[in-house]
């Protein structure tokens, strides 16, 4: 491997897969020479998202991977993300600014991002799409009907 390659980041639930989310991917993709895509499992989503998960975890990780943009999605069922990191080899850490960079870091792990020297790029959030608002609107959860 080379020594100036940079390895990405980006942890999501992605709940559901949407232009915004599209975006940042694609962002982080252009940033780095290999992007690692991490799924919040159902598990760990539901004890930290207020709003309720409507797809569930292997529904979002097909999403994520039929993008075709990482080189490797992964699920994450906990907040210990250090193991990814180092498998990886893991240089940036990608998100978009709708986190504050501080508390962003610190609920990724501080103390694994400074052993690792990973550094942290902070994406801009694409304007116009609110995971809230289009979950308000969002189709039904797979396997319901239409009204």
């Amino acid at each position: 491997m080379a020594d100036h390659v940079r390895t990405g980041y980006l942890a999501g639930v992605f709940d559901y897969c949407h232009e915004g989310h599209v975006n940042i991917i694609r962002r982080a993709s252009g940033e780095c020479d290999a992007l690692i895509v991490a799924v919040v499992a159902d598990n760990f989503a539901s004890r930290y998202k207020a709003q309720t998960i409507r797809y569930d975890e292997q529904w979002r990780l097909a999403a994520v991977e039929a993008l075709d943009i990482a080189q490797h999605v992964v699920l994450v069922d906990n907040n210990d993300h250090e193991p990814f990191y180092r498998e990886y080899g893991v240089t940036h850490l990608f998100h978009g600014t709708d986190w504050e960079k501080e508390p962003y870091i610190d609920f990724m792990g501080r103390a694994a991002i400074d052993r690792g020297n990973i550094q942290i790029v902070m994406l801009p959030h694409t304007p116009g799409i609110s995971s809230s608002q289009l979950r308000e609107r969002e189709m039904p959860t797979p396997g319901e009907d239409a009204d």
